[in-house]
């Protein structure tokens, strides 16, 4: 059996290493110098060698970045330009240097303590400007693209160590124009995160995002799975009756007022729910600026990721300097920098163990 190769070379980007990979897509980190002899790293999604002549997934990641060429937004990780090298389909975006909210969340668990609640809603609050942003999209004519995310969930949202929040992989969107259809029966996103109509097979639009943002936020403030069971067909029958507990019936001291935006963005029906993504994002602001400031949220993602993951600001930097100033066929490498644009990326390691810092008490509270 003939082992792929590893691309050295895409569009104007020397290939250094691969960083990532999934079932349907290879994440490689690459460089390119602008006229300037300025340097630039990217991270480089390209379709599987053994998926790269299949018509479906091409149609797949030609729709993908489509969309994420519209995207420009803070809180979405950028797009810079995708094409066909040597047959090969890549999309070069934006190297996020962080950890996923998944981690972050895996990490509190970990240590049994969780984020304050008005940092969730800050966090969800900048997910919901981002949706805000893709929902308006319009094409060349003006017309609304309606794009629809359909995979919001804490693996797919990033926190970088500069306080950043994204919106990452695009790759199960929804939108007027795709030349991918979805086949009959087949239901696109993860099933703890699905909404109602989701599940029911009914026309989507930008709600449903605001319903599995809802669930992360529901689950990012009381530190509990809000659909999640042992098997699929327990999560399927939990997802589909939609049953979403009070967090003020374990946690007393939790605040009405976030209960009231997370109880809409969770409503069943869409009708009930914010009609934007934005309305829900005002509302969230409104509720943290009452206790902090959007810069002072920014500090304290950057602190929490350096509490949670002491040190690792520090090795990553260092492993993007060394793959910079490293030659593109060069294979001794440090370990990958795991990094947004794919989904299945390479799982980080464990966290490690509680931080005795004292300072740990204003950034965390106890779950």
């Amino acid at each position: 059996m003939t082992v792929p190769r590893r691309p050295t070379r895409l569009g104007p980007y020397d290939v250094v290493v691969k960083i990532a990979g999934g079932g349907m897509a290879m994440i490689y980190l690459g460089r390119a110098r602008d006229a300037k002899g300025q340097e630039r790293v990217a991270a480089l999604k390209v379709i599987r060698h053994e998926l790269g002549h299949d018509e479906a997934m091409q149609a797949m990641f030609h729709d993908e970045a489509k969309i994420l060429a519209r995207l420009s937004h803070p809180n979405i990780a950028a797009h810079w330009e995708h094409g066909i090298d040597d047959e090969q389909h890549f999309i070069a975006m934006e190297l996020l240097v962080g950890r996923t909210l998944r981690d972050v969340w895996d990490a509190c668990k970990a240590r049994k303590v969780s984020l304050r609640l008005e940092h969730a809603a800050w966090i969800a609050a900048r997910v919901a400007d981002a949706l805000d942003h893709a929902h308006a999209l319009k094409d060349e004519e003006g017309e609304p693209l309606n794009v629809v995310h359909r995979d919001v969930n804490p693996t797919n949202i990033f926190l970088t160590f500069e306080g950043e929040v994204k919106l990452f992989d695009f790759g199960l969107a929804k939108a007027t124009g795709r030349r991918a259809k979805s086949s009959a029966g087949i239901v696109k996103g993860k099933l703890p995160y699905l909404s109602p109509e989701a599940i029911e097979q009914q026309p989507l639009d930008g709600r449903s995002d605001i319903y599995t943002l809802g669930t992360t936020l529901w689950e990012l403030t009381t530190m509990r799975r809000l659909f999640k069971r042992d098997d699929d067909v327990e999560t399927l029958m939990a997802t589909r009756a939609g049953l979403v507990p009070d967090p003020r019936a374990r946690l007393p001291e939790y605040p009405e007022a976030l209960w009231k935006i997370i109880r809409r963005a969770l409503a069943r029906s869409p009708d009930e729910r914010y009609q934007t993504a934005g309305e829900l994002a005002r509302a969230l602001d409104a509720f943290v600026e009452e206790q902090e400031t959007g810069d002072e949220m920014v500090s304290l993602t950057s602190e929490i990721l350096d509490a949670l993951f002491p040190g690792e600001r520090e090795k990553r930097a260092m492993w993007l300097r060394h793959t910079s100033s490293s030659r593109p066929q060069r294979t001794t490498l440090p370990p990958p920098v795991p990094v947004a644009g794919v989904s299945d990326s390479i799982p980080p390691a464990p966290p490690p163990p509680p931080s005795k810092r004292p300072s740990s008490k204003h950034r965390l509270r106890k779950a």
